[in-house]
């Protein structure tokens, strides 16, 4: 018995239930200031910041969220992955929080985030010896400035430290939304990254220690089902740059993609 898909299965089904009863389950937390969202969905290619991890993923995702004050929030964040294809065996939770401060101008998130591969960092797609494959788990802090600009526009930057290889990875992104009807609209983000002293290149196929990972775009299209409830599908392109060329490429798909996928987040 696969105990981590059956977990997976029963995340989905929970974030349905919420999801015809969102009443329910803000009924919950009536009076406090915590609030939260249970998400879930399927993506046809897993890429994390420009690494492909495998092919027909499915995820689930809690988030639960305090204002401290004013200006601070605490959030706490476990998501997890599994890979329903049955030609690798890759599966994966982290486990972050957050503090995000207001600063009128902006947003600063200070975040520390623990990841934890259950099949090795490579899955069992790689010898466990293989470098970094033989990695059952990773750290790292992190810090996100986000700010709104003109039309619409809102961007952020990213810069990340993995305590476990001693590397980092830094990120620029923007994004701009649109609304369609009343209930459908059109999310647009485009980002890439940067590897600093080799975020996961070099080790795994002989890529450019330092150098550009990747330029994601993506295009989503959210539907609001309920008050509490939505669906989105989305399609998006992973563009493989120095530092992922050589990984990506070695594996089944290549380094440039276009795949989809749609999820269901239910909010109280």
């Amino acid at each position: 018995m696969n105990t981590r898909k059956n977990a997976t299965l029963g995340l989905v089904g929970l974030a349905l239930v919420a999801g015809a009863a969102p009443a329910s389950a803000g009924a919950l937390f009536d009076g406090g200031e915590l609030t939260g969202e249970i998400s879930a969905g399927f993506d046809s290619r897993y890429y994390f910041r420009g690494l492909w991890f495998g092919d027909e993923t499915a995820w689930t995702n809690i988030s639960l969220s305090k204002q401290l004050s004013e200006k601070l929030t605490g959030s706490v964040n476990i998501f997890y992955t599994d890979v329903i294809d049955s030609t690798l065996a890759y599966s994966e939770a982290n486990f972050g929080a957050t503090l995000s401060y207001d600063a009128g101008y902006g947003t600063f998130d200070f975040g520390l985030l623990h990841y934890q591969f259950y099949d090795g960092f490579a899955g069992d797609s790689l010898p466990s010896s293989a470098g970094v494959a033989a990695n059952r788990d990773a750290s790292e802090a992190n810090i996100t400035y986000s700010q709104d600009f003109c039309s619409g526009w809102s961007g952020h930057a990213t810069i990340a430290y993995d305590f476990r290889i001693d590397a980092g990875y830094a990120e620029l992104g923007l994004a701009k939304s649109w609304a369609l009807t009343d209930a459908i609209g059109m999310d647009f983000s485009v980002a890439t990254g940067l590897s600093i002293d080799d975020y996961y290149s070099d080790d795994l196929a002989g890529d450019a220690a330092n150098g550009f990972t990747h330029t994601l775009v993506s295009l989503a299209f959210p539907i609001q089902l309920t008050e509490a409830s939505v669906f989105t599908p989305y399609v998006a392109a992973n563009f493989s740059h120095e530092a992922r060329d050589s990984v990506n490429a070695a594996a089944d798909p290549g380094g440039d993609e276009v795949y989809f996928g749609a999820s269901f987040a239910v909010s109280f």
